[in-house]
């Protein structure tokens, strides 16, 4: 594994997982992945993402993603529920200088959503 993807790795093991901020300061030099993250970690303080997948390139890294969580603060502008989800995503990053300059992360936000009982799929119409 190259320096990116241990970055990459060390995000999701220390910050991510166990909400350490000093070890987000160390991996991370965009303040809006730190905002974003903090939002989500009190949206969702047990969160515990893995990695299935990381592919490396250069100074970029694509993960594929695994994660659960209990819905205990505001997510996405829906208050806490208490429920639980579960959902996979990916996500790619580029590493500057040993930390996380840029990330891109994709959730499936509409099953997350519906887990939490923030929104309801209704069915379509079934025309002859």
């Amino acid at each position: 594994m190259s320096e990116a993807g241990g970055v990459v790795e060390r995000y999701y093991r220390e910050v991510v997982n166990r909400g350490d901020a000093r070890a987000a300061r160390k991996l991370v030099s965009d303040e809006a992945v730190l905002g974003e993250l903090d939002a989500f970690r009190r949206a969702f303080p047990d969160a515990a993402i893995h990695t299935d997948l990381l592919l490396e390139a250069g100074d970029l890294v694509a993960v594929h993603l695994r994660g659960h969580g209990t819905h205990l603060g505001i997510f996405q502008g829906h208050p806490a529920t208490g429920r639980r989800w579960a959902a996979t995503g990916s996500a790619f990053f580029r590493v500057e200088r040993s930390r996380i300059a840029d990330a891109w992360i994709n959730w499936d936000l509409l099953g997350i959503l519906e887990q939490l009982g923030a929104i309801r799929r209704v069915e379509g119409s079934n025309h002859s």
